[in-house]
């Protein structure tokens, strides 16, 4: 403990209140603050998964349980449904959070590097090796690996990784001393890996150790409840980076969120939200400021043909890369779902009448 101050001998009752008392309020205030940066650092926490439908529960139930062993913990799922999440609150919730923390993207890296990487190497393993030099592993000792996208690792990294796992051992590139080191791994697959092991490019011995424990993270649209609270999570976070005054989510643009289906998952949402707070210049954002693909609600899709356009099984199966294409099909959906109400079309696609007329001008749909 630090000193505070002192008292000289012999000691007076008035000088020792006068510091004492001083002291004890200095105490009271840094007793404060630990409180306060502990609720934040718990509500940060607490945070970082957003979400309270059943399925997000059950994940969060499932970090809890193996989070303070060292068993190797599987996450599945989509991309873009928060993997790297996952495996960073396993690893914030673990007796290792004090330890190193190292990502590493196999999909990203070279099969060559991934074993240069992950095991370092020695001295002349390879043209350019000038010198030895320490792996992941090394520097993770004692800490937790974390491999996003195992299944892009070729058969042979995939055997030097079952036995780290199993052994605790391994060798660098070019070397012939075995070492030893103490590191928990996570690792996470967008990618059936039994699939995989039928199809020979993932080993299944390998897979077997990795299915111990899988964590199977659920895309967006299977936890739709969610999407207000993670919206808004969102909004509020682009807006105090932006230092713009905080915006409100209309309950009818919010309606547009719920019902689309998001292929990126949560990473889309999370861009999309940011390119409506950039967009938007009112303190709402209501359907207008939506993006087109939110717009065509999952109802609209029920018609079989689409006046103006064709049937919409061609529409679908044709690959559309101009946007002048999406929103014609857009637009005469629309007008179809009204029954060529122009009002009920506008307000439906959220664009002024004048646009609208503009629009059914420009693509002919008035001629049909």
């Amino acid at each position: 403990a630090d000193i505070y101050n002192y008292l000289l001998k012999p000691v007076d009752v008035k000088e020792m209140n006068r510091i004492m008392i001083p002291a004890l309020r200095n105490l009271e205030i840094v007793k404060e603050k630990r409180k306060l940066e502990e609720k934040l650092s718990d509500s940060e926490d607490e945070n970082e998964i957003i979400g309270q439908s059943t399925r997000v529960k059950e994940v969060k139930n499932l970090i809890e349980k193996v989070a303070e062993s060292d068993l190797t913990v599987l996450i599945t799922g989509e991309n873009g449904v928060g993997k790297e999440l996952i495996a960073k609150e396993i690893f914030k919730r673990s007796d290792r959070r004090k330890e190193n923390y190292i990502t590493i993207s196999c999909a990203s890296l070279p099969e060559d590097l991934i074993e240069r990487e992950l095991f370092g190497y020695e001295r002349g393993a390879f043209l350019g090796a000038t010198s030895s030099k320490k792996g992941i592993l090394e520097e993770a000792d004692g800490g937790t690996v974390f491999l996003d996208e195992i299944s892009a690792m070729d058969l042979k990294a995939q055997a030097k990784v079952l036995r780290v796992i199993e052994y605790g051992e391994f060798r660098r590139v070019g070397g012939n001393k075995s070492r030893r080191v103490d590191v928990r791994f996570i690792v996470s697959t967008n990618r059936d890996l039994k699939e995989e092991t039928e199809k020979g490019k993932f080993r299944k011995d390998l897979y077997h150790r990795l299915t111990a424990f899988p964590i199977e993270v659920p895309p967006l649209r299977d936890r739709k409840d969610d999407i207000p609270m993670l919206a808004n999570y969102f909004l509020n976070k682009i807006v105090k980076d932006l230092r713009r005054e905080i915006p409100v989510i209309s309950g009818d643009a919010m309606k547009y969120l719920m019902e689309y289906s998001y292929p990126g998952n949560i990473r889309e949402l999370k861009n999309m939200i940011e390119r409506m707070v950039i967009l938007c210049n009112d303190r709402s954002i209501d359907v207008e400021d939506l993006p087109l693909e939110i717009k065509m609600k999952s109802d609209t899709v029920e018609n079989k043909t689409v006046i103006g356009v064709g049937p919409l099984k061609n529409i679908l199966e044709q690959e559309i890369y101009a946007l002048d294409e999406v929103e014609k099909v857009v637009i005469a959906m629309a007008l179809q779902k009204t029954r060529w109400n122009k009002q009920e079309t506008s307000k439906l696609l959220g664009i002024g009448r004048t646009t609208l007329y503009e629009k059914i001008r420009k693509y002919g749909l008035d001629t049909k």
